[in-house]
């Protein structure tokens, strides 16, 4: 009976783990419009890159926990460890983004043209 609840238990903060400070789909970052704010669109991406890397040190954290209670060969290490390569997956590919926008942005501040500064 103890058993049981402790894995409900386990199973209801892993689920609020996986499911709950995740990466979040941006509603228009796609865009390679030279006009728009790349830096921004940056700057969301490393950001999201930072907690895909902060969910990844957390589910480690879990995969030696679950190691300690259920056995290394345990459904709960395997599925865990697949959280872990997914978030690792997720903060590169946000990287490659972030960097694919600084990349824009910096191309467009180098066409826009300065303003002279006469006193």
């Amino acid at each position: 009976m103890i058993h049981v609840a402790v894995f409900s238990i386990l199973l209801g903060f892993l689920l609020h783990v996986g499911c709950s400070s995740g990466p979040t789909a941006p509603l228009e970052m796609t865009t390679l419009n030279p006009n728009d704010d790349h830096q921004t669109i940056a700057h969301h991406y490393l950001n999201e890159a930072r907690l895909s890397r902060q969910q990844v040190a957390e589910l480690t954290n879990q995969v030696t926990v679950y190691e300690q209670l259920f056995g290394k060969e345990s459904d709960w290490v395997s599925g865990t460890r697949l959280l872990v390569q997914f978030y690792q997956d997720v903060a590169r590919e946000q990287d490659r983004l972030a960097e694919l926008h600084m990349h824009f942005g910096k191309d467009r501040s180098s066409k826009e043209p300065r303003q002279s500064q006469d006193y």
